[in-house]
């Protein structure tokens, strides 16, 4: 590597001895690629001289002609330099400073060569970037999954397969702002530093304002705040939140994620599910998938027909025989946990042990796309009450793949003498060494006072969606740049 590395800074400064600048401000560029290739009869027949510009994959020298594929944004193309058509010095001049990985301005004629490739005849060219380290295909460490997530870059360069993944992920989010904003929501932006971590069960990230001398919170989630939007007068809201839970890294979990959530008045949970039914579909199908066979993990989903709706007691009852209305308090309810092999800490609430329960013994059973319908009030402070039973709220999950849980959502908790106890009961968690309990946020409680109107909201988790799209196994295939472990 670093013998290479001398090798190319010797002929960057041969191409600043002639005079050129290896890295020019401006460049001329009249077709890219793609364009070259679906116009290229037109092209050939007028023998029109066109620009081309991108980053040289493979150089391939027979004699006098060479061969180069030339790669763009929009795809790759063949552009040949000739000796006799550039005259010695200059093709020389190429041989002498050029390398794979360079960046290149080309300009020429089409023609197809004898094998009938259709390629761009050179008549001048410049470098206009000189890359001093090679491609990735010669680096035999690209093949270590950390270095791909270390230098992402690298990652990209060398598999298209992965840079289909993230134009996947583009592709969810804009489908996503489609169906919302055709359904009337307006995209609004709330604070990520917040004075209350609000709005989900998590350990928060902790950080200090200098001027105003406070502490503040990266927002575990954007839920109160869009939420206050609802009191103001708006009637449906949402936000693409990029948020931050202090929580360990795994192939299901990462510090930063992103996801949707919005807000919709005069809306129930049940609306919701088939509200969010079809955006998911429409989703599937703009990533170009058959809805009925989403390929992940070795199954095959179907998120075309009508997803089944499981209560959450019931489907701990059918998968452990436990019924947890029998266990009102702690004591119990972790005896019976023990029993499961589901591991129970002090701090652990009743809640929290129920919810391990599921996790450990639910939710690797669901495979196709089911909605987890009802859950007690304890597990989410935040949803209202079923008018039928207030031992549980009109919350849902959408659960698929053998666990994974993408969205989250229920109607709204908008009386504020019982979101205001909720919130005295969460702290009373924290005291008593809950880290994830929610904290107590008064401010909410004086916005609920001036009449929030009854409404649903959801959170969807993009990364998941987009690993489940993909049939990414870990998140860190389907973010960019995903934390990591700092090098030494």
């Amino acid at each position: 590597m670093i013998e290479e590395e001398a090798v190319r800074l010797e002929r960057l400064q041969k191409i600043r001895q002639s005079g050129a600048d290896p890295y020019p401000a401006r460049v001329t560029r009249t077709h890219r690629t793609h364009q070259f290739v679906t116009h290229f009869d037109v092209l050939q027949k007028d023998q029109t001289v066109i620009t081309v510009c991108g980053r040289m994959r493979t150089i391939r020298k027979h004699g006098g002609l060479t061969f180069i594929q030339l790669e763009d944004g929009s795809g790759m193309m063949q552009i040949a330099l000739k000796r006799d058509q550039l005259g010695e010095d200059t093709y020389n001049q190429f041989h002498d400073t050029a390398d794979m990985g360079d960046f290149i301005e080309a300009s020429g004629t089409a023609f197809l060569t004898k094998t009938e490739q259709q390629t761009l005849n050179v008549q001048s060219y410049r470098i206009i970037t000189k890359s001093l380290l090679p491609m990735p295909e010669k680096w035999h460490g690209l093949t270590d999954t950390e270095i791909r997530y270390r230098q992402r870059y690298l990652d990209l360069l060398s598999n298209q397969q992965v840079r289909n993944i993230f134009k996947t992920r583009a592709v969810i989010v804009r489908t996503i702002r489609a169906y919302l904003d055709r359904h009337d929501c307006l995209e609004v932006d709330t604070p990520i530093l917040q004075e209350i971590p609000g709005g989900a069960s998590a350990r928060p990230f902790k950080t200090h304002h200098n001027a105003l001398g406070a502490d503040m919170y990266l927002r575990i989630a954007p839920e109160l705040h869009l939420k206050r939007c609802l009191v103001g007068g708006y009637e449906r809201v949402y936000e693409v939140a990029r948020c931050f839970r202090n929580e360990g890294i795994d192939h299901s979990h990462n510090p930063e994620f992103t996801q949707v959530e919005g807000y919709l008045a005069y809306m129930d949970y049940e609306q919701l599910m088939v509200f969010l039914e079809e955006m998911v579909r429409e989703v599937v199908v703009a990533c170009g998938l058959d809805p009925t066979a989403v390929p992940f993990r070795g199954h095959t989903l179907d998120f075309q027909s009508s997803w089944p709706r499981i209560k959450f007691r019931d489907a701990i009852l059918s998968h452990t025989k436990l019924d947890i209305e029998q266990y009102s308090d702690r004591a119990s309810i972790a005896k019976e946990a023990t029993k499961l092999n589901v591991p129970v800490e002090k701090t652990d609430s009743h809640a929290t042990i129920i919810d391990n329960i599921y996790k450990t013994h639910v939710r690797p059973n669901i495979i196709q796309p089911t909605y987890l319908i009802d859950y007690p009030v304890e597990i989410s402070p935040l949803a209202k009450r079923k008018t039928d039973d207030p031992r549980y709220v009109e919350m849902f999950q959408l659960v698929y793949g053998g666990g994974v849980e993408n969205i989250k959502a229920f109607s709204e908790l908008n009386d504020p003498l019982d979101q205001e106890a909720r919130f005295t009961e969460q702290q009373v968690a924290r005291d008593s060494g809950d880290e994830e309990a929610q904290f107590s946020d008064d401010d909410y409680v004086t916005a609920l006072k001036h009449g929030m109107p009854p409404a649903a909201g959801f959170g969807i988790g993009i990364d998941r969606l987009t690993a489940t799209l993909t049939d990414s196994h870990n998140l860190k295939e389907v973010i960019l740049f995903p934390t990591l472990k700092p090098e030494g």
